[in-house]
């Protein structure tokens, strides 16, 4: 009977240390399981929150090459400007220049212009002068009437035969 209240109290130790074995077997299962369902959340939530971060980083990556290559592109329009700028302002500056000389070339012929027309009033002056002068020339009759003969062909060069005798007289 001792034997079997050894052998007893035997099995219920190592029943006991058993369950004890297997309880905390289970407890460290169930303690791991939990931890290992904790990592996976926390694992699945970097994961998100890194690829999230990626995108994002790769997007403001892209957002800045698209902003370095427009500024690259405005640079390039700038210096184009700038020489265009340079190219106008000489322009202009070859525009007063020439204005200036085309300004001088009119009052130079303006002057001359207005020195012409003034030699040529003094012209028609001396042309009208010279004009009235023949007329009044041409009205009198010729001294050479008075020797001419009283024919008809005389007559009509010389005029009536009162200015041929009135010329002799006029001369005399």
């Amino acid at each position: 009977m001792k034997l079997s209240w050894a052998l007893f109290a035997l099995s219920a130790v190592v029943c006991t240390t058993a369950c004890m074995v297997l309880f905390g077997q289970h407890a460290l299962w169930t303690k791991q399981s939990g931890d290992e369902e904790e990592q996976r959340l926390k694992y699945e939530t970097f994961e998100a929150t890194f690829q999230e971060k990626l995108f994002i980083k790769n997007t403001v990556q892209n957002q800045i090459d698209q902003q370095r290559k427009y500024l690259e592109e405005m640079e390039g329009e700038r210096g184009k400007a700038h020489i265009e700028q340079q190219q106008k302002a000489a322009e202009l500056d070859d525009c007063k220049a020439n204005r200036k000389v085309k300004e001088q070339e009119f009052a130079d012929t303006k002057t001359e212009v207005a020195s012409v027309e003034d030699n040529l009033s003094k012209m028609r002056a001396a042309w009208a002068e010279q004009i009235a002068t023949l007329k009044r020339d041409h009205m009198q009759p010729s001294p050479i009437c008075a020797f001419i003969k009283k024919d008809t062909l005389g007559a009509k060069l010389c005029g009536s035969e009162a200015a041929v005798v009135a010329a002799p007289a006029a001369a005399a």
